[in-house]
């Protein structure tokens, strides 16, 4: 065990304790409608031929929740080292189990001493800049609530020593030509020198002529789309999450030390631990999740009950359109979903749904079904509906006529300008930049950067999609200067390069080794 971490004692870390107590509390996530909350003891996956039962798929899940809060970035990469869709979103426990069989195979055992010297790097455990043995006796004191320990820490620690360690002996023969860094550097550096036309949507818009009987024929033909919005009313009980401790103001301070002088005699009570307090809160609103969620289940349930029994306070919002959400409740986009998601027939209460600021969980108490609206209700939302189909189809037009005429105008031997002239085009003067530093002063510079890139000097470029319209490019040279720093960005190029090949070459080698793995789910969890 970690004894180096048992020396200093201290309150926990508010925002670490926020995460670990929610996250664990509730292992799996509320059971999901309509289906029975599975026992740790039944069986979940089976990979290598063996058979995991929930309880081992929680422990596993468990080590991502402990790298998470150790701030162990580089080991969330794990999880997309090979993705499955019968995975359900855990990659990162089949994946584990997948690198430690390999870390096995290979002979890759980091010791105890690493792992300690692993985790005292870890950004969780710093304080101005150094190891911090107070952190880390929080958070394995935290971790003690939930049945894991210091022994799990430095699990993780050898889990991500070893990860880096596989990765380097699967990539860290590839080595980039120097031609290759030579021409990825030329393509990222180079200055390009490009001219520009744009078209605006708007312009398009307003030159749209829409006739009648045109409006007629498209809300016939996209009747169905026109119709009044679903309105839903509900009652929910809103489940808050415990407020932070207010900072200690000066006046405070010194109330307590006036306080603190006039009892110096007397014994003093010993202080309350804030996190202590805040962890007894928190575990008291997910207590009062789960009792309601619980209640919800039981036969012939109804959700005014249990609000009384429970002695619990329901909000009721009258009717609402999903659009058109009552300021109490329209910054919170996850519950509105489920509003209007939940059938009443088959559930009338919702599982807890987590918002902004705690847990709400409601029931739908009216609906009012959308309804056919007649052409003279939406004719102006037909009109605006065909305008902007007439304005981008002749966007579009305008857009690959510029191009052809552009380019049949090049080879022809003709200078650009005349060309724009001759096709009344608005041709901007010249810019330069390069792809890794586009102009901050270009409209959509980065996107225009990508596509001159990959054309060759004197030619039109693809046309560039902007927020108003869209942009033909033309690149008139492209030039590679010499720069003081040059030596540095072909280092820098022919490690990105190196890097993204070996991150390459280990995907593919991990995604070939949990195919052999032969995953195989028992258990059907949500994600």
């Amino acid at each position: 065990m970690l004894e180096f971490f048992r020396r200093h004692r201290g309150a926990f870390l508010i925002t670490l304790t926020i995460v670990i107590i929610i996250s664990f509390s509730v292992w799996g996530g509320w059971k999901s409608e309509g289906l029975p909350m599975a026992s740790s003891s039944d069986p979940a996956f089976t990979m290598y031929g063996e058979q995991y039962s929930v309880g081992e798929m929680q422990r596993l899940e468990r080590y991502q929740q402990v790298a998470g809060m150790l701030q162990m970035y580089d080991l969330f990469g794990l999880s997309s080292a090979a993705q499955e869709p019968e995975a359900g979103g855990r990659d990162f426990v089949f994946n584990l189990l997948v690198l430690q069989r390999e870390m096995e195979r290979l002979g890759i055992n980091p010791s105890d001493a690493e792992a300690k010297a692993e985790l005292e790097k870890q950004p969780a455990f710093q304080e101005e800049g150094k190891f911090s043995p107070q952190r880390a006796y929080n958070a394995q004191q935290m971790l003690g609530m939930y049945g894991m320990n210091a022994a799990d820490m430095l699990e993780v620690a050898k889990i991500s020593i070893g990860y880096r360690k596989v990765q380097d002996l699967i990539g860290k023969n590839y080595i980039p030509s120097p031609l290759e860094t030579e021409k990825s550097y030329a393509s990222r550096h180079q200055t390009l020198k490009i001219q520009t036309i744009d078209f605006k949507l708007e312009d398009f818009k307003k030159a749209a002529q829409i006739k009648d009987d045109e409006i007629q024929k498209y809300y016939d033909e996209n009747k169905e789309s026109y119709k009044s919005e679903e309105k839903r009313a509900v009652s929910y009980v809103f489940f808050e999450n415990p407020k932070d401790p207010a900072p200690e103001t000066p006046e405070k301070k010194d109330e307590a030390k006036k306080d603190g002088d006039k009892k110096d005699a007397a014994k003093k009570e010993e202080p309350k631990d804030p996190v202590a307090e805040r962890q007894k809160l928190l575990k008291a609103q997910v207590d009062r999740v789960n009792n309601f969620n619980n209640a919800s289940f039981e036969a012939g349930a109804k959700f005014d009950d249990i609000v009384k029994k429970l002695n619990e306070k329901a909000e009721k919002v009258a009717l609402f359109t999903k659009e058109s959400a009552p300021a109490v409740i329209k910054d919170e986009p996850e519950l509105l979903t489920q509003i209007f998601a939940l059938n009443k027939d088959a559930r009338s209460i919702s599982d807890p749904v987590k918002g902004a600021k705690g847990y709400y969980i409601f029931t739908v108490t009216q609906t009012e079904e959308s309804k056919q609206q007649d052409l003279p209700a939406v004719k102006d939302k037909v009109k605006e509906a065909l305008v902007a189909q007439k304005a981008q189809e002749a966007l579009a037009k305008a857009v690959n006529d510029a191009r052809t005429a552009l380019q049949d105008g090049l080879k022809a031997g003709k200078k650009i300008e005349d060309i724009a002239k001759d096709k009344k085009l608005t041709l901007t003067a010249v810019k330069e930049l390069t792809v890794d530093e586009p102009p901050t002063d270009l409209p959509n510079a980065f996107q225009i950067a990508r596509e001159a890139e990959n054309t060759a000097a004197g030619e039109v470029a693809k046309a560039v999609d902007t927020d108003t319209g869209a942009t033909v490019v033309y690149v008139a040279a492209r030039e590679l200067r010499k720069r003081d720093d040059s030596a540095a960005l072909r280092k820098n190029t022919e490690d990105r390069n190196a890097s993204q090949e070996r991150n390459r070459l280990f995907k593919a080698w991990f995604a070939g080794k949990r195919k052999e793995a032969g995953l195989s789910m028992q258990l059907k969890v949500s994600a």
